[in-house]
């Protein structure tokens, strides 16, 4: 059975080979054209002297091979960097499979303190679950990929139908990675984003009214017409120019408007045929889930296919960007009025479509991120879907952190069956306690997205998840450390008396304040949130808190981390235990640190 490791690297070794051949091609075909753009010039000096209408006769045909070669270099100079991209795609995914992924996004902005569980649990950032997951390509599907994972989905049949999609695109590779080698042709900006958004939303300056619908086609006729008057001399130069001053004057009046127009859609002929590109992967497939004939169905319902509507934008807009050159924007905009007939066929292009770009980028967006999750797949083929019972709460068996490499990742059960259930884990420094509370919850936040789980079995429900594990000060606002603790603490007990069904999350709460108000305050929180119904999880180096099992045998179960001393060295094997933890290591560690005496007694 094929490996990902050996399927990347025999993907490395095949698009090698044709990168070499595709670069040779260019090379040849790069050469001819220069040998043809020569030999344009050798007719006109050389054999002209021979035949006038041969000499002229073979220039024109070696020019029309000088283009056809330009055509022909730009065609397969683009195949090139797309195996070049597909190339650089699996070398990139050899080195995730050595948990090297520096080289992803990591969805940074995407940061928020203020979030239920994001800051908590790592979910954007350097060394992020998100940075981890993501190939996306587009801006859409990026920040589609970044809400399923801030915002999971809680509908049971969504999870499925995610699931099934995901599902689906795992073991198409090809047509996934040919998907993402496209997307980095192109990398669209926010503001590019932007542009387009304004233009969308503004009124037609010429579209829709009676005047320039007839002289779009009256002004370019009575321009042939002059033109040809004057080529047979049945009419003086002199009107024919003064016409096409008067033309020029007056796109000179509509220059500014036009200008602004150009600024906002035009330039941007790379991202839409980018966009026509990708829709074309999703067009070709004929999908089974669900989800994904849906996101096929949004692209293709109308008459006009995204792909074929965007097509059609991006010749208009090439045709506009033609305007850049200044001596063919004079003769095009004197001739044709063309800054006016492009934005004219712009607006009529926004009038028919315009308010199916949202939805279209939405659906391709869509598609970006299931490809993301289908990637994540198939890198751990060893991963379960987990079954979105609502039945059960949480039933994990041998989980583990999904960043974490298999070869030093300890794996752990871990079960809630009820509301109001909660576990209580002890341990010493270091033992595994935070690593074991991320691990649950970015397994349950990976599940409610449709992906896989790093477990062996899983089951779940569909639960908003509250986290309070690392929080911070705050200069700016004036807040303490203890006093940001309690605002976070309101909040999670305000959610739960909204009726609000909730993981918690919590890891050592109230350490800002001395032990004794520690003690009495983490005890009072977790027998409030009992009694609110809340379940989940907490860490904690109080074992007096761990004495709340005997009050309340239905709610609490202990766990623990424990470690093995002995003499100086302490030894970790990150299992998780039933009950109280009997060992602590904090003055061991201070000792080999050097912060306390070699002779303290521990």
């Amino acid at each position: 059975m094929e490996t990902p490791r050996n399927i990347f690297e025999g993907r490395v070794a095949g698009f090698t080979v044709i990168a070499g051949k595709q670069k040779r091609r260019l090379n040849l075909i790069s050469l001819v054209r220069l040998i043809s753009f020569l030999m344009v010039f050798v007719s006109v000096f050389f054999i002209t002297r021979l035949s006038v209408m041969a000499g002229i006769l073979a220039a024109s045909l070696f020019l029309v091979y000088f283009f056809i070669n330009v055509k022909q270099y730009q065609l397969v100079g683009k195949r090139q960097k797309h195996t070049s991209n597909l190339n650089a795609i699996n070398q990139a995914e050899l080195s995730v499979l050595n948990y090297d992924y520096q080289q992803f996004d990591n969805g940074s902005e995407f940061i928020n303190r203020d979030h239920s569980y994001i800051y908590d649990l790592d979910i954007f950032g350097p060394g992020s679950i998100f940075q981890y997951l993501n190939r996306t390509v587009t801006l859409e599907g990026k920040k589609i990929l970044s809400h399923l994972l801030s915002y999971p989905e809680n509908d049971v049949n969504m999870i499925v139908k995610l699931q099934d999609a995901v599902k689906e695109l795992t073991p198409e590779l090809d047509n996934r990675q040919n998907f993402m080698a496209s997307g980095q042709l192109i990398r669209e900006s926010d503001s590019e984003l932007q542009d387009m958004k304004e233009w969308l939303d503004e009124k037609n300056r010429y579209y829709g009214k009676l005047f320039y619908a007839i002289m779009i086609y009256a002004i370019p006729l009575l321009s042939i017409i002059m033109i040809f008057l004057t080529i047979i001399k049945f009419i003086w130069f002199q009107p024919m120019v003064l016409i096409l001053l008067v033309q020029l004057l007056i796109i000179s009046f509509h220059l500014r408007k036009n200008n602004r127009v150009h600024d906002k859609i035009g330039q941007k002929l790379d991202i839409f045929r980018k966009y026509a590109d990708l829709f074309s992967y999703i067009e070709q497939e004929e999908h089974k889930s669900d989800l994904l004939k849906e996101i096929k169905e949004e692209i293709t319902a109308e008459e006009s296919s995204a792909r074929r509507s965007i097509n059609r934008l991006s010749k208009i807009i090439a045709a506009f960007d033609n305007r850049l050159n200044l001596i063919a924007g004079v003769i095009l905009n004197g001739v044709l009025w063309w800054d006016i007939q492009c934005v004219f066929r712009l607006e009529k292009w926004k009038t028919e479509n315009g308010n199916r770009i949202a939805q279209w980028l939405a659906a391709l967006g869509n598609y970006d991120a299931l490809c993301s999750l289908a990637n994540y797949a198939f890198l751990n083929p060893e991963f379960v879907f987990p079954e979105p019972d609502t039945g059960v709460l949480l039933d994990f068996t041998l989980a583990g952190h999904p960043l974490i490499a298999p070869d030093v990742r300890v794996d752990n059960n871990i079960g809630i069956s009820g509301k109001g259930e909660f576990i209580i884990i002890t341990g010493a420094n270091m033992a595994g306690k935070s690593t074991f509370l991320r691990t649950v919850a970015i397994n349950l936040i990976l599940a409610m997205a449709g992906a896989p789980v790093c477990s062996k079995n899983a089951k779940f429900k569909p639960v908003k998840i509250f986290s309070s594990m690392r929080t911070s000060d705050s200069l700016l606002k004036n807040e303490s450390y203890f006093y940001a603790e309690l605002k976070r603490l309101k909040e999670l007990l305000d959610l739960l008396k909204n009726g609000t069904d909730l993981f918690i999350v919590l890891d050592e709460i109230l350490k800002g304040t001395n032990s004794a108000d520690k003690q009495k305050g983490s005890k009072v929180v977790l027998e409030e949130i009992i009694k609110l119904k809340g379940y989940g999880l907490i860490a904690t180096h109080d074992l007096d808190l761990a004495e709340l099992e005997k009050k309340y045998p239905e709610n609490i179960r202990n766990k623990c981390f424990e470690v093995e001393i002995k003499g100086d060295n302490i030894f970790f094997d990150y299992i998780l235990y039933e009950g109280i933890t009997k060992k602590m290591n904090a003055l061991l560690l201070m000792k080999q640190m050097g912060i306390i005496h070699e002779n303290t007694t521990l």
